[in-house]
């Protein structure tokens, strides 16, 4: 967890995760396997499963599950969403 991160409560942190400077984690959210770049937001009540690849400044909303893919820098998954087994390029919403 890299300096200035901030966790929210009830927060589960598995194995093989890494939350690097200045990336917000809100609370309820389950994260294992993956990778959260700097200025990322998380959550609350998102899931980030293995092989997910957050880049800098992306927003995953609330409900929302990643698995096995790479979000862009500045893309977004606002809310109610499951990206699986996909690559979103930079800036997508």
């Amino acid at each position: 967890i890299g300096r200035d991160a901030i966790i929210g409560p009830n927060v589960v942190l598995g194995p093989g995760v890494t939350i690097e400077s200045g990336a917000e984690i809100l609370p309820f959210c389950h994260l294992e396997g993956c990778h959260v770049s700097a200025g990322a937001t998380v959550g609350p009540f998102a899931r980030l499963r293995p092989g997910a690849q957050l880049g800098a400044e992306v927003h995953i909303g609330n409900f929302v599950e990643v698995k096995n893919a790479r979000m862009g820098a500045g893309a977004k998954a606002n809310h109610l969403t499951y990206v699986g087994d996909a690559e979103v390029g930079a800036g997508a919403n």
